[in-house]
């Protein structure tokens, strides 16, 4: 097997030996975390219960809302052919019924159901509040870094903030070598 060629740049020597000072440096905070930030789990009723059983003798694909034939396609259950016909059929349908447990792309994301988890609450002391700047853009994926945010915003991942804080975000190729996670 050849070895596959990395699509990550080297880091240079200024990288590598960048150093810290000491009155730079985030200073951990020794304290206890109260009781009301803790995150409690909750489970009201039986998750299980309302689950359909499944059949003995599945029945031919017929596409969803959201689990289509080109999804369907796409997902390659069984192509290594390890899977019986009717278990391939099984695994097709069980997908289907339950389509609305995947995401295929951003907007179909979703959020914990809030009757099992309360939102999440982060404990802060008394502090400055930073502002640090983030790393111009690149020209060259501007666009496609702009579309990725709106999709986050639209999804409900991202939301608009009037906050003090800035943080430094940057933008890295993911495996395929096309695509940007930020």
């Amino acid at each position: 097997d050849p070895v596959p060629q990395t699509t990550s740049r080297a880091a240079t020597a200024a990288e590598i030996l960048a150093y810290k000072k000491v009155e730079n440096r985030v200073k951990p905070v020794a304290t206890t975390l109260p009781e009301h930030f803790r995150i409690e789990r909750r489970t009201p009723s039986d998750p299980l219960a309302a689950l359909p059983p499944l059949p003995h003798h599945p029945p031919e694909f017929t596409p969803g809302i959201r689990y289509t034939t080109e999804r369907k396609e796409a997902m390659q259950v069984n192509s290594d052919g390890f899977l019986l016909p009717d278990e391939e059929k099984l695994v097709h349908h069980m997908i289907n019924v339950h389509e609305d447990a995947f995401a295929w792309d951003e907007s179909e994301k979703g959020q914990f159901s809030a009757e099992y988890f309360d939102d999440v609450v982060i404990p802060t002391i008394e502090h400055i509040p930073w502002a640090l700047r983030n790393i111009p853009i690149p020209p060259g994926i501007y666009d496609r870094v702009i579309e990725i945010i709106k999709a986050k915003i639209a999804s409900g991942i991202y939301q608009a903030s009037s906050s003090s804080y800035r943080s430094r975000w940057f933008c890295v190729l993911k495996k395929d070598g096309k695509s940007l996670r930020i």
